[in-house]
């Protein structure tokens, strides 16, 4: 991502709370997913998602990607030997700004913005 970059069209579209968020960049669909190992990691991956992973969704909605980010999970993406772990674009060179992107893109639809909403 470079400073041409316009990080704000990130744009939220859905998740499962806890679980993953879609969001739309550039004219393609990303997956923001979580994933943890024992107590030892818990963290999250963002990836393309690809044409065909496209159409699953377009065909099945919301559960083709709880079963895409529950495969992802258990892939244990934090390994290289993951076939998720060279797709989490967290991992390149511009994934500190993309955390921010999303996590802006995200901000209203979190746990948290939940709990706000219930006490207002």
């Amino acid at each position: 991502m470079t400073k041409a970059d316009n990080s704000t069209d990130m744009k939220y579209l859905d998740h499962n709370p806890g679980q993953w968020f879609l969001l739309e960049w550039q004219g393609a669909l990303y997956l923001d997913y979580r994933y943890s190992y024992s107590a030892i990691i818990d963290d999250s991956a963002f990836m393309k998602l690809s044409d065909e992973e496209c159409r699953k969704y377009e065909a099945q909605r919301p559960a083709y990607l709880s079963e895409l980010a529950a495969a992802a999970h258990m892939s244990a993406p934090y390994r290289e030997e993951s076939s998720f772990y060279k797709r989490n674009l967290y991992r390149g060179p511009n994934g500190k700004e993309l955390r921010s992107a999303v996590s802006a893109a995200v901000a209203d639809h979190t746990w948290a913005a939940e709990q706000r909403r219930k006490n207002n």
